[in-house]
């Protein structure tokens, strides 16, 4: 899939998650006291194109415009909880940048954030002439009860290669921006995610993390857990990530079929030298009737592999009754079955 076709799908499914009021503007994003929104309003001529604003959601009154006439991007806002202060965010596929405003009555300032860090990319997978381009974002994650605002200050190149740095940005007295501190984020399922093999997929694996960013698909850093819907030329797929004793990844990926069943296709895999994920063709199911094919991993007509969204337990299931069939709970060195 080309980066052309694949930004096309996710402008497409990114508008189409707001509320439509128009054929050319889209609501998002409502304050937590529902007097402010997010607006898009899109070029009638051009119509990947637009402004932003921040409006009142009673009079329809810019509160803050954004932007101007620029390339649709996906953009986001993030409140706090007491609706006085919000972070904007806008990604437009080659950088993502955050602003920070504080409200005034029925108008809101822009608070002038410091530079923010960056973290440094790991030496491997080494990046060639194709791939050496880098990516930055700077995404707002959320508020704290402080009133600090917690930051993700990241670099990704297209070979596969991400850091990742969490920002604690705090105010002082008049709104004073300062940086608290900065800590690396250790490597989760994303950024293993991004190491896989890039004909894994219809297109990198980084074109269908913008794809599940930009829609708002489940990215759990923390339980190790994604999926994505895919499209018309992708069929959907979820990763799940367990972990050695010894900290080494285990990925696990599942597929469905492109116009059928969901989830029929289980594949592992693990950390090369070379510092990309590489597929396992040994065994890993124990005691399942079905082998690991070295292309295409484990695929039994009837069956569908259900990934945990939290533990380690991987439910296989009757396609046609959905009882479970097979349990194999991950132990830290293998998988073993459940009986």
């Amino acid at each position: 899939m080309s980066e052309l076709k694949t930004f096309a799908i996710c402008s497409g499914l990114l508008l189409t998650a707001a509320i439509s009021l128009t054929a050319h503007e889209n609501i998002s994003c409502k304050s937590p006291d529902g007097k402010f929104a997010l607006r898009q309003t899109f070029n009638d001529i051009n119509p990947i194109h637009g402004d932003t604003a921040i409006i009142e959601t009673g009079t329809r009154k810019v509160a803050v415009q954004l932007h101007g006439d620029e390339p649709a991007g996906s953009e986001k806002l993030v409140w706090s909880k007491d609706s006085q202060r919000v972070a904007s965010f806008r990604y437009d596929w080659q950088n993502g940048t955050t602003r920070v405003f504080f409200r005034n009555g029925a108008t809101f300032g822009e608070i002038k954030i410091p530079e923010v860090p960056s973290p440094q990319l790991p030496d491997l997978p080494k990046p060639d002439a194709s791939n050496s381009e880098t990516i930055r974002r700077v995404e707002p994650i959320r508020w704290l009860e402080s009133g600090d605002l917690l930051l993700e200050s990241e670099l990704q190149n297209k070979a596969g290669a991400r850091a990742a740095l969490q920002i604690m940005l705090g105010f002082e007295q008049g709104n004073q921006p300062m940086i608290r501190n900065s800590e690396k984020e250790k490597m989760s399922v994303l950024d293993f995610f991004l190491l896989l093999p890039p004909d894994t997929f219809e297109g990198p694996p980084s074109i269908w993390l913008n794809v599940m960013r930009a829609n708002g698909e489940v990215i759990d850093k923390e339980n190790g857990y994604m999926n994505c819907p895919g499209d018309g030329a992708q069929p959907e797929f979820e990763l799940a990530l367990f972990r050695y004793r010894d900290g080494r990844p285990l990925l696990a990926l599942c597929f469905g079929e492109l116009e059928g069943t969901d989830s029929v296709q289980l594949q592992f895999f693990e950390l090369g030298a070379d510092g990309r994920m590489q597929q396992i063709s040994q065994p890993i199911l124990p005691g399942a009737p079905i082998k690991n094919d070295p292309g295409m991993g484990y695929v039994k007509e009837s069956w569908q592999f259900e990934l945990p969204r939290k533990g380690c337990t991987i439910l296989v299931r009757s396609e046609k009754t959905k009882k479970i069939l097979h349990k194999f709970t991950w132990s830290g060195e293998k998988f073993v079955e459940q009986k």
